[in-house]
């Protein structure tokens, strides 16, 4: 037995240790957009965000209370709250090892290769660049805690199909609860279930799954009902427009792009020239092309080594592992996904469990050897460590920067109003102050500064983007970087707004009795313009 714990153990540490290394350019990393509201709500002893009444209308009760819990350790801290992810992180990593292992367990005789490939899907979802946006924000910890208890639910129900022992099914039962309580995308645990038990289907009936499933559905009815009870929709979060959008073209896009950046990093932003209209573009092609001939010698490869047995196995087994990725992918791909930015990319965190392991098993399935699947395995890891660091810098720059507004706006708050012209939304889709920037500026101050207006927000494309201004009245203030686009413009009592293309500005101020003092960021730092 203690032959058998013992390793287990050790890769958990390995996990966790190669966690902190991936992601300790973030570990101290300052607080970004949402971090301000939601800690800010606790931090003040307001818990109406705790059961969904404001922010949205997101019922996210065991995800908000995790906050309570670390704000009485840590305080206004960020050091805690980065530890805990990357924790969460680790774990979910070690989870999808003993799922992958006792998936595994019915197809795949060879021990060795069988925990080869468990570890290297382990490994890839570890180091995986499209898990940035969950890991490095504080506020996608949602995602973390939920994905924990759906693989918690999955191998206890798993258990209980093996052992045949109740108190194995309540347990995964409760983990699903748990899970429903961190985020409302674990709401796919019952069709994940029903997948996992037909992949075991020859130890049980198909009468004995639909009962097994009628709990986890019950569980999921009681949970809908309840949410809707709290904040009074039962749609919420982002609304029926985004949520409700099952236009054909849009899924078809959202689909791809899901399946894409499970895969991939963040693509090159020079690709986007191409792939806008990809019929007119022989890169295109090319692109096409290679992967029809990796396709196609892959699959001669493998009618030449298996039999038609074991391929029929392969194939169930893969598919099983589609069905599992587009279930648990279902309840996000309406939301909004970059292939050029980590914007969006935290909808994936579930579905890449099912991700990985396919690439790993797939890529045994066409070596056959457990060596040199691992070394194929290393090079797609090495190629995702240098992808994900790149990544995590430009936390670190949003973070930095938005440090630095937090300070800066402070320090220069007075009891006037303050007006931001340009408040950065995104640092290359890194969310800055999306949301956030007057608890921000609260935070830093122990007086009490006036009001918070925000004219514009701003899409930048580097922390050190520029805007320079002229005219007299009205004013323009122009975006040096094309790039660094306006958006959510809206004016004040004494400034009517407007944009003369997609970085400029037009000021025109009011007559009005009320004082305020209007800031604007460029070149990375905060400065105050003059009254005309």
């Amino acid at each position: 037995m203690r032959s058998i714990r013992f390793p287990r153990f050790y890769l958990l540490g390995l996990f966790l240790l190669a966690g902190l290394v991936a992601f300790s350019l973030n570990l101290n990393s300052y607080f970004l957009s949402d971090d301000f509201v939601q800690i800010g709500k606790v931090l003040r002893g307001d818990f109406s965000v705790v059961w969904g009444q404001e922010h949205g209308g997101f019922f996210r009760p065991l995800f908000i209370w995790s906050y309570v819990i670390e704000t009485h350790i840590w305080g206004a801290r960020p050091l805690g709250f980065h530890l805990t992810n990357v924790i969460l992180h680790a774990v979910n990593s070690f989870l999808l090892f003993r799922l992958a292992v006792r998936m595994l367990e019915v197809i795949m005789p060879d021990p060795a290769l069988r925990r080869a490939v468990a570890i290297s899907a382990a490994a890839l979802f570890l180091l995986h660049p499209s898990h940035s946006e969950a890991v490095v924000w504080i506020s996608g910890r949602a995602d973390l805690i939920a994905t924990c208890f759906v693989l918690f639910s999955l191998l206890l129900y798993l258990a209980f199909e093996d052992q045949a022992r109740r108190l194995y099914l309540f347990a995964s039962a409760a983990c699903f609860v748990l899970a429903l309580l961190a985020k409302e995308s674990a709401v796919c645990v019952p069709f994940l279930i029903l997948i996992a038990g037909i992949h075991r289907s020859h130890r049980r009936t198909i009468g004995h799954l639909f009962r097994v499933l009628t709990v986890y559905l019950s569980i999921l009815f009681a949970f809908i009902v309840i949410r809707a009870w709290y904040i009074g929709a039962i749609v919420g979060g982002y609304g029926t427009v985004q949520h409700l959008n099952f236009s054909p073209g849009w899924l078809r896009d959202r689909l791809l792009e899901a399946s894409v950046r499970s895969v991939l990093p963040p693509l090159p932003s020079s690709w986007l020239a191409f792939l806008f209209k990809p019929l007119q573009s022989p890169v295109f092609y090319l692109i096409i092309l290679l992967v029809a001939a990796g396709i196609g010698l892959a699959t001669l490869s493998r009618r030449r080594q298996y039999g038609p047995a074991e391929r029929k196995v392969q194939n169930r087994f893969l598919l099983t592992l589609a069905a599992m990725f587009l279930f648990s992918l279902l309840p996000v791909i309406n939301l909004r996904l970059s292939l050029y930015q980590t914007l969006g990319e935290r909808f994936l965190y579930l579905p890449t469990v099912f991700a990985c392991l396919f690439i790993a098993y797939l890529t045994a399935v066409l070596t056959r050897n457990a060596r040199t699947m691992l070394f194929l395995v290393l090079i797609i890891i090495g190629l995702y460590s240098w992808s994900l660091y790149r990544t995590t810098r430009r936390w670190r720059e949003a973070a930095n920067l938005s440090q630095t507004i937090s300070r800066e706006l402070s320090n220069s708050a007075s009891q006037d109003a303050l007006v931001m012209l340009n408040a950065p939304d995104n640092l290359r889709g890194v969310p800055v102050f999306h949301n956030g920037l007057a608890e921000a500026v609260s935070w830093q101050t122990s007086r009490s500064p006036g009001p918070l207006q925000i004219v514009a927000f701003q899409d930048l494309e580097s922390a050190g983007d520029q805007i320079v201004f002229s005219g007299s009245a009205p004013i323009y203030a122009r975006a040096l970087n094309p790039a660094a686009t306006f958006t959510r413009v809206s004016g004040t009592d004494c400034l009517a707004v407007s944009l003369a293309g997609r970085n400029t500005l037009v000021l025109d101020p009011k007559p009005c009795a009320s004082s305020s003092e209007m800031f604007f960021l460029s070149g990375g730092r905060i400065n105050q313009l003059k009254k005309p």
